[in-house]
């Protein structure tokens, strides 16, 4: 069994909120399975999963939420800027049926969190919180260990190896720079207390080095 199946299998309620339809997974699996890409795979999704069932009591709409890990790079194209909102279209088709509108509403503003890299602007406290934690899950990697960083730093680069070094290099390095930017990495107190000075030494490292190259 696949790292990302286990999980889905093991995640609380995830069977009845019915997001493990076999012909659903078998359709994911050979998306995230696409030779171009190396670090948005059917392993990725399944890292993501292991961290919602360290937190299922802290996760507001867990049928969303599963959801939009599930589909948020469903569609992946790195030279195309419309992959979200196609990601989301796709979630849309293939789980309408299954699930209510606020859910795949939900579900939706979840997966455009990930691929902007921001809060959506909303009076839902619940979906605020919702869309934190997803952030959390998605920088983890910034804040693991320093083989693990510089693996997933590489994998990028190849995901993106369309890009001529230079144009890479500085565009790599400015977005890093938007992370140390922010006030906090890490939205959450358990992530941020955790990861944030292991994320911020290893995006300074990281910069450095595209900058010296």
């Amino acid at each position: 069994m696949l790292p990302a199946e286990a999980s889905l299998r093991s995640c609380k309620d995830a069977e009845d909120a019915g997001v493990l339809g076999a012909d659903l997974i078998a359709e994911l699996r050979h998306r995230y399975a696409e030779p171009h890409r190396t670090v948005h795979t059917w392993d990725r999704v399944g890292d993501l999963l292991r961290m919602a069932e360290d937190v299922v009591n802290g996760i507001a709409s867990r049928s969303a939420f599963i959801l939009a890990i599930l589909f948020h790079k469903a569609v992946f194209d790195p030279r195309s800027t419309d992959s979200p909102m196609r990601s989301a279209a796709l979630m849309r088709e293939r789980a309408g049926m299954t699930f209510p509108a606020d859910t795949l509403d939900r579900a939706e503003a979840l997966v455009l969190t990930m691929a902007r890299q921001e809060i959506p602007e909303t009076d839902d406290p619940s979906l605020r919180g919702d869309a934190a934690l997803l952030l959390d899950f998605d920088r983890a990697v910034l804040g693991s260990d320093e083989r693990r960083f510089a693996d997933y730093e590489a994998a990028r680069r190849q995901e993106f190896a369309h890009l001529p070094t230079e144009r890479y290099r500085i565009a790599r390095a400015a977005a890093l720079q938007m992370l140390l930017w922010k006030d906090r990495i890490f939205l959450t107190d358990r992530f941020y207390l955790e990861r944030e000075k292991r994320a911020r030494r290893n995006i300074e490292g990281a910069i450095a080095q595209l900058e010296a190259t």
